[in-house]
């Protein structure tokens, strides 16, 4: 794990020292691109990759980039994530001295005259106001950029530099001295850069990774919880020897973890297990620290549905650091790697390790099988540790790896069917193609029978009530997708090359039955839910003709999610490499009304990300389960370390005076044992006051969706993508506010309320009318308590998705608008008919009151 640190102080060397040590201190570089730094033998991947998305970073600069070149876009997109992974917000650079060296990617880049016009744009639109700026010709090679970058810093003249090239990569450099505080990564010296020589594993500077460890705390209370911190941390400042590692061994090993109230502490070094274990003594901010939510049980927090899905959670380097730091995941995938030998050409460790001569992961025949292989062993990696599924669900290939996990195929059968299914998939290459849009199937249909689509177009699937996919012939599906862009609707092409699960797909069948014919399954050990029927299924049926359907069927998964959740299955955890259906799973939850607010929100859970550290993901996904009442254990996470027994305080039964429930119903009194430990107290503020208090609130809540350090990081005017806010960072945000408030914030929430102010000012405004509400009901007004309940919770939810603010709502919100005005016009002509000329000139807000008023006298 690498600590994220406020960014050092400069220091302004001026000396001329050619052996002054230049370090990367981050790296990015587009997907498919050679390796700006050869990793060493058996590591993982230097940097991080990025699909460049130059419309993207367009639209999130706004006017300050009109007219801008798409090199300089591109440009702009790796700056920005070479930034990233340095762990530097690019906005806390403005007052320093910063060197940007690019190389253009061909001559005259559209923008502007001069030699520098490339890095001089790019600084501006970073709005860095210091600092040299160069530009080299598109002949030179990009660690040519590199080595300008460092000679400047050498003679002090920047404090730091990013250079490089938008078809190679870009570094962010610093000098290798005291400038640069223990815990910031330092990735290689900036002489790596464009040579062929692998990293040593043991050459300095680079630096390796502390041990990120659970400190895991179970009470009887939350009062209990917060002294055994303070035990916890008198324990550790009184003796500097101790290790964090001995301290998470103890505490999962010695120590009962299954009581109702819950935290955990993800921690690599002894600063941030002083900081945390104080965040949870005071009810203050840190980073990864986990809660159980308030109001929230813990007992019998059932089981876990593991779902897994198709294409789209792959990347480049996926899994390499888990298969290097687990034995457990490792002896999975050797035992993977073996099945595939004798019906593939290639290695899955070659594959995966991107090895000369081994294919890529965008080969259909080649990504299926090597995503089968990285699912299953990431599900036995959460069953080492106590998380068992329940039950099992996949869509499209991902059912292939729910039936193994389920028991119904062996690993040789499961890994049959995977090569020879994406072959035949392989072999229709070339006949259609596939998109994905956020919308329902109910809204699509009228705008394919409008645009006379039908026939050409056909329905693929479904992963949510806003989750649709379809395909067909390549022409039509692209003429779908523009509309649906035209519109403003969310739509992309897959780019698969062939209209899987439609009826547009022509496959040649015979070699696949032929390969299955000897494939016998089994009952299933654990239920298996069938995405190619929406429920149940008996795993019997598994058999080649099985497969053959799934191909060329429609996706029935969130058919298959709502079966499960109708049998009491609540909490989801996906087993990928990124997550690609945990957004659909929670609509489908929220949509049927199945654990809203903090159960829904927590109840849904990824494995790893995208271009993350594995081991920080895992665990953070342990502790959202564990938190949530999922029983882990955390013992063997320990196992094989060296960890030691060390003495620990006795569990604080002096402070159990209560069951800890004890604001429980207070509505000013939120965030006490959230995600992250921040507490959010509003009895007696002021207005002004509880404005502040919130704020600081939702900047702590997105400081620790983002890994940052400090609260301070995060600028509430800022917007949330200009903050470096991901879409599954947003759904994560909405979460977070969701289960520390005890609202049930839309999922549009970031959409809705681009800044963390307007946020900030939302969640304030709800908190005061769900105060008011249930003052009014304390004080025993009204007669109809059930009615006034909802229509206090419809309320709160027009609200909530901005149809209560006038203005300047978004596209759509006037019709939305109009649809609920004449709905409530509708409800109070039945409720009062006599008054029915009164009401046509009346607002939402106007008409909410009325009905209020109406149902209170009857």
């Amino acid at each position: 794990m690498t600590s994220r640190l406020p960014w050092p102080e400069p220091d302004h060397d001026t000396t001329d020292t050619t052996d002054t040590p230049i370090v990367i201190v981050g790296l990015a570089a587009p997907e498919g691109a050679p390796e700006p730094v050869r990793r060493a033998e058996a590591s993982g991947p230097v940097g991080v990759r990025v699909r460049c998305a130059p419309d993207g970073v367009a639209a999130f600069m706004g006017d300050s980039v009109h007219g801008a070149s798409q090199e300089r876009l591109s440009a702009l997109h790796l700056v920005w994530a070479a930034l990233e992974d340095a762990g530097i917000v690019p906005g806390s650079l403005r007052d320093a001295d910063v060197g940007v060296f690019l190389v253009q990617a061909e001559a005259g880049n559209g923008d502007a005259d001069g030699s520098d016009a490339l890095a001089t744009l790019v600084g501006s639109d970073l709005c860095w106001g210091r600092g040299p700026r160069v530009t080299l010709g598109a002949e030179l090679p990009a660690c040519t950029a590199v080595e300008s970058a460092a000679g400047h810093l050498r003679r002090g003249e920047c404090d730091v530099a990013v250079a490089g090239s938008v078809t190679g990569a870009v570094a962010v450099l610093r000098r290798g001295s005291s400038s640069v505080p223990a815990g910031v990564r330092v990735l290689a010296p900036a002489e790596a850069f464009g040579s062929d020589d692998p990293l040593a594993l043991d050459g300095a500077p680079a630096q390796p990774a502390a041990r990120l460890v659970p400190l895991v705390l179970s009470g009887r209370s939350d009062a209990a919880v917060a002294t055994l911190a303070r035990n916890l941390l008198a324990r550790i400042e009184a003796d500097p020897e101790l290790s964090p590692d001995d301290l998470g061994w103890s505490l999962a090993t010695t120590r009962t973890t299954g009581l109702a109230r819950r935290a955990v502490l993800l921690a690599a070094d002894r600063e941030e297990v002083v900081r945390g274990l104080r965040a949870v003594a005071e009810g203050g901010f840190a980073p990864l620290l986990f809660r159980t939510a308030p109001g929230a049980g813990v007992e019998g927090g059932g089981g876990v549905v593991q779902i897994f899905p198709g294409l789209g959670s792959q990347w480049p380097g996926m899994a390499l650091d888990l298969l290097d730091a687990s034995p457990v995941f490792r002896s999975r995938m050797e035992d993977c790697a073996r099945a595939l030998e004798p019906l593939v050409p290639w290695s899955l460790h070659d594959v995966l390790r991107g090895a000369a001569g081994a294919p890529t992961l965008d080969e259909v025949d080649v990504v299926l099988p090597v995503l089968f292989a990285v699912s299953v062993s990431l599900s036995a990696l959460w069953s080492s540790c106590g998380v068992e599924p329940a039950a099992a669900v996949g869509a499209s290939l991902g059912e292939i790896a729910a039936a193994h996990v389920a028991g119904a195929l062996t690993l040789d059968e499961a890994a049959r069917v995977a090569v020879l299914w994406s072959r035949m998939q392989a072999e229709a290459a070339g006949e259609g193609e596939l998109a994905a849009a956020a919308l329902s199937p109910d809204r699509l249909r009228p705008l394919l029978d409008a645009e006379r689509l039908r026939g050409r177009v056909h329905f693929a699937g479904t992963n949510g009530p806003r989750s649709v996919l379809f395909g067909g012939e390549s022409a039509a599906v692209n003429e779908v997708v523009e509309m649906l862009a035209a519109k403003g609707l969310q739509a992309k092409k897959l780019n698969l090359g062939l209209a899987a699960h439609t009826p547009g797909l022509t496959v040649e069948s015979t070699a696949f039955l032929t390969g299955t014919a000897a494939i016998t399954p089994a009952p299933a050990t654990v239920p298996f839910y069938s995405s190619l029927t929406g429920g149940e299924f008996e795993t019997t049926g598994l058999d080649g003709a099985y497969w053959l359907r799934n191909l060329t069927s429609e996706v029935r998964f969130e058919t298959a999610v709502r079966a499960l959740s109708a049998a009491g299955h609540h909490t989801f955890l996906e087993i990928s490499p990124h997550p690609v259906l945990l957004g659909g799973v929670q609509e489908t939850l929220e949509d049927i009304g199945a654990g809203t607010g903090a159960a829904a929100s927590s109840g849904v859970v990824g494995t790893l990300r995208r271009t993350q550290d594995g081991i920080t993901a895992w665990l953070t996904g342990m502790a959202q389960l564990y938190v949530r009442g999922i029983s882990v254990d955390w013992a063997a996470f320990f196992q094989g370390s060296d960890g030691r027994r060390i003495a620990l305080p006795t569990y604080p039964f002096e402070v159990e005076q209560t069951d800890g429930a004890e604001d429980a119903g207070d509505p000013t009194v939120v965030a006490r044992g959230t995600g992250t430990g921040t507490g959010l107290s509003l009895t007696g503020l002021s207005a002004g006051e509880r404005a502040h208090v919130v704020e600081e609130f939702v900047q702590a809540q997105v400081a620790t969706t983002l890994g940052h350090n400090d609260p301070d990081a995060v600028a509430l005017e800022h917007v949330f993508l200009q903050l470096g806010l991901d879409s599954l960072q947003a759904v994560e945000l909405r979460n977070r506010l969701n289960e520390a408030t005890g609202l049930n914030l839309p999922t549009t929430l970031i959409f809705d309320h681009p800044t963390p102010a307007s946020v900030a000012v939302l969640i304030g405004e709800l908190l005061a009318v769900r105060t008011e509400q249930r003052s009014e009901r304390g004080a025993g007004q009204g007669t109809l308590p059930a009615v006034l309940a909802q229509l206090d919770a419809l309320e709160a939810e027009l609200l909530a998705s901005g149809l209560l603010h006038n203005g300047d709502d978004g596209s759509g919100s006037v019709p939305a608008r109009e649809r609920v005005a004449a709905r409530l016009h509708d409800l109070l002509d039945r409720l009062a008919p006599d008054d029915e000329d009164d009401f046509g000139d009346l607002s939402i807000d106007e008409l909410l009151d009325l009905a209020d008023s109406d149902l209170r006298k009857s």
